[in-house]
């Protein structure tokens, strides 16, 4: 099903509807979102995430001493702000000029974020913080080849996307395979940021490098060479 199709499919309440709903109100519960619940729908299936929650309880230094990769993850799922914290640490705009939580080489930002939920595939829109809606359906089998990802509520798949700067204060052009290399180094930054936020939340993550390519590609409309790796989040079981 292509994006236009999705579209057309998803009522007027989006996915996050108070009859079908992605996240649970409580962190101790899996219960829908209750309507008084700071949630945001568009008419097209856009989700208008949270404002980042600032204030964190623990330290950086604790965050890092806590870091770590778990694979033991159970199908709890998610707040609404336990997913706009985790996105807006990835790589939300944290400046009044548009720059991000991640750095990116000469700001061209060439690494797109999928998040694959249980209802849907959504792409992140980091300067209006919020979510797009790609695909309708539970995809998160061609989002990775391990039985964890599978029931895991969150799955971020990282997308390089070859992107031409606006106002290149770059004397000559940047050859595309060294632009490649930094969209590693712009993805890496997203994972440790990941990772430092579940860290600082008691959730779990791990970053992996199995994700079939071929069909989460041909879901998302990219070619299968510009799907860099994947980050699976949840609370450890």
């Amino acid at each position: 099903m292509n994006r236009r199709m999705f579209l057309k499919a998803v009522p007027a309440m989006g996915l996050l509807g108070v009859t079908n709903v992605s996240f649970s109100e409580d962190a101790n519960t899996a219960q829908p979102i209750a309507e008084t619940d700071k949630v945001s729908l568009e008419a097209d299936g856009v989700i208008k995430l949270n404002p980042p929650d600032l204030n964190g309880e623990i330290s950086l230094m604790q965050a890092l001493k806590k870091r770590k990769s778990t694979r033991d993850i159970s199908d709890k799922k998610l707040t609404l702000q336990q997913l706009s914290d985790l996105l807006w640490s990835a790589d939300g705009t944290n400046r009044p000029d548009g720059k991000r939580t991640s750095p990116a080489a000469m700001g061209i930002y060439c690494v797109d974020i999928y998040v694959v939920l249980p209802e849907g595939v959504y792409l992140y829109d980091a300067a209006k913080h919020e979510l797009k809606p790609v695909a309708k359906g539970d995809f998160r089998k061609s989002a990775g080849m391990q039985d964890f990802v599978f029931i895991a509520p969150v799955n971020l798949v990282y997308v390089f996307t070859l992107r031409n700067p606006k106002d290149s204060p770059a004397p000559s052009p940047v050859p595309e395979e060294k632009r490649k290399i930094w969209g590693d180094v712009e993805v890496g930054c997203m994972v440790q940021n990941v990772y430092l936020y579940c860290a600082s939340q008691g959730l779990a993550s791990v970053v992996r490098g199995m994700v079939d390519q071929k069909k989460f590609g041909e879901t998302i409309k990219v070619k299968p060479e510009q799907i860099i790796v994947a980050q699976t989040i949840g609370y450890p079981k």
